[in-house]
This record gives structure tokens, C-alpha cells and sequence, in this order.
């Protein structure tokens, strides 16, 4: 068998194998970037919380804990919910601040969508 036969039924190869890969490379992809996407998502609504509530805190004002939550709020967090206000711990007046996120594990519109919830309670003063 002449050396340009081994090539001939090798021809297409690099293409089945190509096509074989692809699709766990490409979940591979999905599923890293869903899981910087949630992490990122986690990290930043617990940061909208604290903030929220140590600004109104040191102001003694926790009726404005939303508008300071708000405020460092990113703009790609659209679906969210922030709440707070004066609240008591051990006898000490204190405030609080809620937020709850939506975050969509394939796009919008698909029912997989998973709450992030975070409360920071923190002294006024």
C-alpha cells in the first residue's frame, strides 16, 4: 500500500473530531461563564447591601438606606429589589438593608432564573 492511501481514509478526520469536541467545549464555556456571572452577581449585591446599610448607619438616617444602596448599584443588574430601614438587635437600634437579585441561568425569558438574597444588619452610629 502506497504512503497517498493512508492519507486518502485519513482525509475528514481532523473534521469528525472537531465536531465531536466542540459541543462539551463549548458547555465547558457556558458553564465557566455562568459560574463568573453568579459569583460576580453574589459579590456585587452583598456589596450593594453592606453599603447600604453602613451609609445610612453613619448617617443616622436608615430611611435612606435604599437611595444609598442605589447608588452603587451596577447598571447590568436589571431584575433587583432593595428594602431597609430601623430595626433593633439586642435592645440597640440598628439598620438594615435587603437586596434580592435575579439572575437568568440561560437568558431571559427561561424559567431557570436563581434569587440571590443578602441582609445587612449593621449599629446606627
Amino acid at each position: 500500500m502506497a504512503a497517498h492511501d493512508f492519507r486518502r481514509r485519513d482525509a475528514g478526520a481532523a473534521a469528525v473530531e472537531f465536531a465531536g469536541v466542540l459541543p462539551v467545549a463549548l458547555l465547558v464555556v457556558f458553564v465557566a461563564f455562568q459560574a463568573y456571572i453568579s459569583f460576580t452577581t453574589v459579590s456585587r449585591v452583598e456589596n450593594i447591601a453592606r453599603t447600604g446599610a453602613r451609609e445610612a448607619a453613619q448617617h443616622y438616617d436608615p430611611s435612606r438606606c435604599v437611595e444609598y444602596a442605589n447608588r452603587v448599584r451596577p447598571y447590568w443588574l436589571n431584575d433587583y429589589k432593595i428594602d431597609g430601614g430601623r430595626t433593633e438587635v439586642a435592645g440597640a437600634d440598628a439598620v438594615y438593608c435587603h437586596v434580592e437579585a435575579r439572575l437568568p441561568v440561560l437568558f431571559k425569558g427561561v424559567p431557570l432564573d436563581y434569587t440571590v438574597n443578602r441582609t445587612v444588619t449593621m449599629p446606627l452610629g
